[in-house]
C-alpha cells in the first residue's frame, strides 16, 4: 500500500509540473533546432567561399559534393520544423 501512495503522489506531482516543463522544452526544442540550422548556413558560406578562390581539381570537387550534402540536409531539417 505504501508504494502505491508513493507512486500516486509521484505522478501527481510529475503530473502538476507537466505545465510548467511543457513551454520550456519547447523553447529548448526550437533553439537547438535554429542553432543546428545556423551552424549549417554558416558551414555552407565557408564553403561556397573556399570554392571560389580554389583551381579546378579534386579538393574543389570534394567541396562541391560537401556543399550539396549539406543542403539536402538544411532542405530535410527544414521542413521538420
Amino acid at each position: 500500500m505504501a508504494k502505491s501512495t508513493n507512486l500516486q503522489r509521484i505522478t501527481y506531482r510529475l503530473h502538476a509540473q507537466r505545465e510548467k516543463l511543457a513551454p520550456s522544452i519547447l523553447l529548448r526544442k526550437n533553439y537547438l533546432e535554429t542553432t543546428f540550422l545556423n551552424q549549417i548556413n554558416s558551414e555552407k558560406e565557408a564553403i561556397q567561399s573556399h570554392i571560389q578562390r580554389l583551381q579546378p581539381g579534386a579538393r574543389r570537387v570534394y567541396l562541391q559534393h560537401r556543399l550539396e550534402r549539406l543542403n539536402a540536409r538544411a532542405g530535410k531539417k527544414a521542413v521538420g520544423l
